[in-house]
């Protein structure tokens, strides 16, 4: 009886470990000193947890598109935000994003600062480094 009770507990123990392990400080995964800002069209949105991914293609100077995974809020405070997944997408939703850029060097990956819409609706989700801040 003992034996399966530390073999529940060991099992338990691992479970929950791995699932710290699995999430990810924003500083540790994107440059939160920096940032980016891009002008596209959403083409996508994983409305998942535990973060919402916004996939946004982008024309290059050249004219070739190059599709930004951006990484942003979970579920539940995107809805907080006034955000759904069919907003998000629209019918080819034009929109404009600041972004921290991702540690690892990708240059086509970053965590969402401020969203701004082609309807004028802006969300702020965090503060842009370097602006200027208003009380």
């Amino acid at each position: 009886m003992l034996m399966r009770i530390r073999l529940v507990v060991t099992l338990c123990a691992a479970l929950v470990a791995g699932a710290a392990a699995a999430h990810h400080s924003l500083s540790g995964q994107f440059d939160t000193s920096k940032h980016f800002e891009i002008d596209g069209v959403v083409t996508r949105v994983n409305w998942t947890n535990p973060h919402v991914y916004v996939f946004v293609d982008v024309k290059d100077a050249n004219g070739a598109v190059q599709t930004y995974r951006i990484e942003t809020l979970p579920v539940a405070m995107m809805r907080k935000a006034g955000l759904t997944q069919q907003k998000l997408l629209g019918d080819g939703r034009a929109v404009n994003i600041t972004a921290h850029p991702a540690r690892n060097g990708d240059p086509l990956l970053g965590y969402m600062l401020v969203l701004k819409m082609a309807d004028g609706q802006e969300v702020q989700f965090n503060a842009v480094p370097g602006a200027e801040k208003t009380e």
